[in-house]
């Protein structure tokens, strides 16, 4: 009898011991299992993020002047910079710097004062540049993605000259 005793008490330690723990064990198995399974979800829904590459073709505080329309106004550029999305389109604009100021100076003989006194009409100049500047150094149609994908362009002035 005492030993009915003994193997009962030790059948119910086993019980009172192993069950809980087998159970909190699998609980925290399956809250792991679902976490990490959020944390790659979220992962994946992310973008990637790629460094940002940045290419000067105009330093600050080098002010280059570009005659407007009319070739009674200038325009004086403080900067011009561009954000790319790869190290050959920044190579590409270091080696076809002269084709890229001469585009300039004509989408610039384009211009009158007034389209470059509005917040439209800079974005639109952007534009004009950024697309200029990709179909010069050949990131056109597929490969766009990887040309120029920002303009930043700082205006000192806009004065007449007489």
């Amino acid at each position: 009898m005492a030993d009915e005793k003994k193997k009962g008490r030790f059948g119910s330690l086993i019980i009172m011991i192993v069950v809980p723990a087998a159970v909190a064990f699998g609980v925290t198995f399956a809250v792991l299992q679902l976490l990490g399974n959020n944390v790659q979800g979220a992962q994946e829904s992310q973008p990637m993020v790629q460094n940002e590459i940045k290419a000067i073709l105009i330093q600050p505080g080098t002010y280059q002047t570009f005659m407007l329309k009319g070739g009674k106004d200038v325009v004086v550029i403080d900067s011009l910079s561009f954000k790319v999305a790869s190290d050959s389109c920044r190579a590409a604009i270091a080696e076809k710097n002269d084709e890229i100021m001469d585009g300039l100076m004509l989408i610039f003989l384009s211009k009158e004062r007034s389209e470059l006194n509005t917040a439209s009409g800079i974005e639109l100049l952007k534009k004009q540049i950024r697309a200029m500047v990709n179909e010069i150094i050949g990131f056109t149609g597929d490969r766009e993605k990887y040309g120029v994908i920002g303009v930043f362009l700082y205006i000192k002035a806009i004065s007449t000259v007489e």
